[in-house]
């Protein structure tokens, strides 16, 4: 993120900084502008897409492939956390979302908050070989998954 660095501010800019501060010039506020529009277009997209997941749950068939994609999630978590590891560094909450193909591979993976654990979680569920999921004219070839997660010590 860029700051000001006007006479009036105590943010002093490293060398590379100051120079994209200076090459922006006048577009300054316009590029930090957008880097917060873009930021927002972001948040929203992912709220958006856990939403579809949810949706996608409450559909017909909806409710079964969600508890047919179990044995995936506890075998990602197993990874992640083993029985008997110190969890309290990864503790916390956090979403998955993606989009599983006609083959059950999963795809645009995104998680938040980015953490040690949701990383792992994510690179280990994604390596999954996940059920077909139910098929629907609505999601076409992209059936989006939502998972929420809470870990606990």
């Amino acid at each position: 993120m860029l700051r000001d660095s006007g006479p009036n501010s105590s943010f002093k800019p490293s060398p590379h900084q100051s120079g994209l501060i200076q090459a922006l010039g006048p577009m300054r506020k316009i590029a930090i502008a957008l880097i917060f529009i873009s930021s927002s277009a972001i948040a929203g997209d992912f709220s958006a897409r856990v939403a579809a997941g949810n949706k996608a749950i409450a559909a017909p068939g909806g409710k079964a492939y969600d508890a047919a994609l179990a044995p995936a999630i506890q075998s990602a978590m197993l990874a992640c956390a083993p029985p008997g590891a110190p969890t309290q560094e990864s503790s916390g909450k956090f979403a998955l979302i993606g989009y599983v193909d006609a083959s059950g591979h999963l795809s645009e993976v995104v998680v938040e908050p980015v953490t040690k654990m949701s990383r792992c979680f994510a690179a280990a569920f994604g390596a999954s070989q996940l059920p077909v999921p139910p098929s629907s004219g609505h999601w076409g070839n992209a059936y989006p998954v939502t998972v929420e997660m809470t870990v606990t010590p």
